[in-house]
């Protein structure tokens, strides 16, 4: 997909025009998402032609701005029409899913494919899991096809996304396996306490001030996993797990004393969002050594 877009353009930019060109993007439905550097956006026309061309059978083209940051509370984007129509909901498929999405009014990212399926094949028979930052569902939903016998607490502050994800159990027939919960993560995990096998935290920037009411949302006796998500900096060779991993000894001793137990059973690197920044995954079995305080 990448080199087509170069061999699309080659013929028609300049040597430097394709240096700057941001080769991969996204296909969301019938909407492709790509990136665009601020030296190209007059040239932004000619590259909507050009992944036309390849991808006929779209229906809109975005761009978003390299490095473009997600609003605060509930990671949208600003996206701008370049080409096709200006209605940007579209229907996704996944991994046998079919999720319903407004890009303009929920994040939504096909980047994450994998990570879903991952954390899915992880999921035992009859677990309890709360999905803290949810969306339009696509974690909930994808586990709850895969492990029918699951129960998962689906919780999002962004009301648009609280709509599509009831809309998108009811296409996925997960009716009773997912609750939506339009609310704060903060103020759900409080009223889940000890409920939980397992806790999703997919929001990489701020999961870390939520990570105690997670802790506290895992069951008191058994403990569970905790799917952690920060932001690393280095270079890709570096261990970018290192820091995000300190940071969460910090915090759970801060707040937990030694009173409990965390090994790391799983680490991966899921995106480079910017140079030397990444977005990573931490897969975290939390027991207590002493009850719950």
């Amino acid at each position: 997909m990448a080199m087509k877009l170069k061999e699309a353009l080659k013929w028609i930019l300049d040597e430097n025009d394709l240096n700057k060109l941001i080769k991969s993007y996204d296909i969301i439905g019938d909407i492709i998402v790509i990136k665009s550097h601020p030296e190209l956006e007059s040239k932004m026309d000619i590259i909507a032609e050009a992944l036309h061309e390849i991808h006929p059978r779209v229906r809109t083209i975005a761009t978003v701005a390299l490095y473009a940051r997600t609003h605060e509370l509930y990671r949208t984007r600003e996206l701008h029409i370049i080409w096709g129509d200006d209605n940007l909901e579209t229907t996704h498929r996944e991994s046998g899913c079919i999720f319903k999405v407004d890009l303009r009014q929920v994040f939504f990212s096909p980047r994450l494919s994998y990570e879903r399926m991952r954390i899915a094949r992880k999921v035992s028979p009859a677990e309890t899991i709360i999905n803290t930052f949810s969306g339009a569902g696509c974690f909930s939903i994808i586990i709850a096809k895969f492990q029918p016998q699951t129960k998962i607490y689906s919780i999002d502050v962004n009301p648009h996304a609280y709509e599509y994800m009831k809309e998108n159990v009811a296409l996925n027939n997960v009716d009773g396996r997912v609750i939506p919960i339009l609310g704060d993560a903060s103020e759900e995990l409080k009223r889940l306490e000890g409920v939980a096998d397992r806790v999703i935290m997919p929001l990489p920037e701020h999961a870390c001030s939520f990570l105690p009411l997670a802790v506290r949302a895992l069951k008191i006796d058994a403990g569970g996993v905790i799917h952690y998500y920060d932001v690393s900096f280095g270079r890709k060779g570096d261990d970018l797990f290192r820091a995000p991993l300190e940071r969460v000894r910090d915090i759970i001793s801060s707040t937990f004393g030694d009173s409990l137990s965390i090994e790391l059973e799983d680490a991966r690197i899921l995106r480079s969002v910017a140079p030397r920044k990444y977005h990573v995954v931490l897969d975290l079995h939390v027991k207590w050594k002493i009850h719950n305080p």
